[in-house]
């Protein structure tokens, strides 16, 4: 990269709608990837995209669960056949189901104490052990 980072930056990769170049763009929220060819082509994605988790979406059981940012910075995890389904968790999901109540969904919890599994269902209170 040069010194000016307010620059577009080339990646060398092709944009998957036009064909045209990728660039590193600084925007109002941060760094992303966006097409050469904008405006004509208004292709774009995280910086630091991630293509997404293995966890099937406990909702429309079609998509999987991928990690996106929300405008103000925090990371949440969505299916990926947005806007078809808007299924969405606030914290890492693992593909194993509840105990408890078998709801196809655990999410990661990190507190001070340590690690600890908690049911992706709102109606049930299932929290596994400290790791």
């Amino acid at each position: 990269m040069t010194d000016n980072f307010l620059e577009p930056q080339p990646l060398g990769v092709p944009c998957p709608r036009c064909q045209r170049e990728l660039q590193l763009k600084k925007g109002r929220y941060g760094l992303f990837v966006g097409c050469s060819g904008y405006p004509d082509c208004d292709y774009m994605t995280s910086a630091d995209f991630d293509p997404g988790t293995d966890v099937p979406c406990p909702n429309c059981e079609k998509g999987k669960l991928v990690q996106k940012t929300s405008r103000f910075g925090h990371s949440f995890y969505a299916c990926d056949a947005y806007p078809a389904c808007k299924f969405s968790v606030p914290l890492p999901p693992v593909a194993e189901s509840c105990p408890t109540c078998n709801y196809p969904l655990l999410l990661r919890k990190k507190t001070a104490a340590g690690e600890r599994l908690i049911c992706g269902n709102d109606d049930c209170d299932y929290k596994s052990e400290m790791r």
